[in-house]
């Protein structure tokens, strides 16, 4: 399971649950054992109280020559409670010490509760205590001083200490383990989402993600993922289509220099037709290499890396310009030519001048003879809009939406000569110039419409 995402989390939540737990248990550990000195702390306190008041009884002198054992037995008969006494002289009345130890004599408080505990160490290296008070025996001052060891506070510390460990190690292993099977469940959906991404084919990108019952946090990357297999589908329905196309497109020139050159291979011809042929020919390849250099195109303004070199351009210029090269194929037509509209646009010059010549090649082609076709600018809602309109035969509205793909053309019979591309080339042109190019139909006239920001 190396690089495993369930195994990475359950690891990093069973360290996050046993520093958790080994906090919680340390200051629950250090809590107890302050909480435990505290307690023995006023025991101890208590303790002197209680011998404090013994020597203020009256036979407190007998008691403390006949029965000094009596004094222990107050201390709850245990043979670690540690009694001394001494008089005012610093002579030692009592000493109850059966584990011979040596500790400290603390100072004397007015108060019991001001009495200062010290802690000191045993000779077997266990904790204790210890306090000092006054007392009267007989009428004369008396100094008491009780100890206390606490061997058994040891022994139960450790245990408790073996318990939050063993506590906290058992919460780990537990949460880890709950930690893996909650996430074992908690990725089925992304294991379906890849399982279901397994199935995707080149033939079947329209398959979508289910999204029914996956958990909010993956609604968006389903989400994401689904219109990525949309885009890829478009894609590929296109690139499929176009593929076709281009293939179809190809073929018919292709088959015509095929046969038009067996045809004249067939027999012996005179040297005026095989120049016939050859200039056939010519016309031929003129069209695929007109195709090709389309396609390139269109391949290169696909790609996010081109940017147009913009630049300030007349545009009453640019018409003059696109008039006078398409004068002598209007005349032909008998087509005049109208410019109409001064101002500037930010464009590339070469890009400009090449949307405009397909569209005024188009127009030309597909204009009545004995009409115009007008050439005009303006701005309308912050866009700059150079339109060439023609007078011609109609489009069906079912055509409109298709215009700008590459190889439709509207009317076959009227697009000899033509490649299919060049208002898909107007429409790549106007993508990279952050702008878009329209069809309008009016009663009688088609207008092309390019739209700068």
């Amino acid at each position: 399971m190396k690089g495993s995402l369930t195994l990475r989390v359950s690891l990093a939540f069973v360290l996050i649950v046993a520093a958790s737990a080994a906090g919680l248990g340390l200051y629950l550990y250090h809590a107890f054992t302050g909480e435990i000195v505290r307690r023995d702390e006023i025991a101890l306190r208590g303790k002197l109280r209680q011998v404090q008041q013994l020597l203020g009884t009256p036979d407190a002198q007998t008691l403390l020559h006949e029965r000094p054992q009596y004094f222990r037995d107050t201390m709850s008969g245990q043979e670690n409670a540690l009694v001394r006494i001494f008089d005012a002289a610093g002579r030692l009345l009592l000493d109850i010490n059966p584990l011979d130890e040596r500790y400290p004599v603390p100072l004397l408080a007015e108060r019991v509760e001001q009495t200062p505990v010290v802690a000191w160490t045993s000779r077997a290296g266990a904790p204790a205590q210890v306090v000092s008070g006054s007392a009267r025996l007989g009428g004369q001052p008396v100094r008491i001083v009780v100890a206390r060891v606490y061997a058994d506070r040891t022994a139960m510390f450790a245990r408790y200490r073996r318990q939050i460990v063993l506590a906290c190690g058992a919460a780990a292993v537990l949460a880890g383990l709950l930690a893996f099977l909650m996430l074992v469940r908690g990725l089925r959906p992304l294991r379906a989402i890849a399982a279901h991404a397994a199935l995707v084919r080149p033939g079947r990108l329209d398959s979508q993600l289910d999204s029914a019952g996956a958990p909010s946090e993956l609604q968006p990357l389903i989400g994401t993922l689904n219109a990525m297999l949309t885009r890829l589908h478009d894609g590929y329905t296109r690139l499929s289509g176009f593929s076709a196309d281009l293939a179809h497109e190809f073929r018919t020139p292709v088959n015509n220099l095929l046969m038009q050159t067996q045809v004249a291979l067939a027999h012996p011809r005179s040297q005026r037709e095989y120049e016939e042929l050859l200039a056939s020919n010519v016309e031929e390849l003129e069209r695929l290499s007109r195709m090709v250099d389309s396609m390139l195109f269109l391949a290169r303004a696909q790609q996010e890396d081109v940017v147009p070199v913009r630049q300030l351009l007349s545009i009453e210029d640019e018409f003059a310009r696109m008039a006078e090269f398409f004068e002598g194929m209007a005349e032909e037509r008998e087509l005049e030519l109208a410019c109409a509209g001064v101002g500037s646009v930010q464009a590339d010059a070469q890009l400009l001048r090449r949307a405009l010549a397909n569209l005024l090649s188009n127009a030309i082609r597909h204009a009545h003879p004995g009409t115009t076709v007008t050439l005009a600018a303006g701005v309308h809602a912050g866009w700059t809009e150079l339109t060439v309109t023609n007078q011609g035969d109609p489009i069906a509205a079912s055509d409109l939406p298709h215009l700008f793909e590459r190889f439709y053309r509207a009317d076959a019979s009227r697009g000899a000569g033509s490649t299919g591309l060049g208002l898909s080339i107007v429409r790549a042109i106007m993508i990279l110039h952050g702008g878009r190019a329209e069809v309008r139909i009016a009663p009688g006239t088609v207008s092309f419409v390019l739209l700068f920001p």
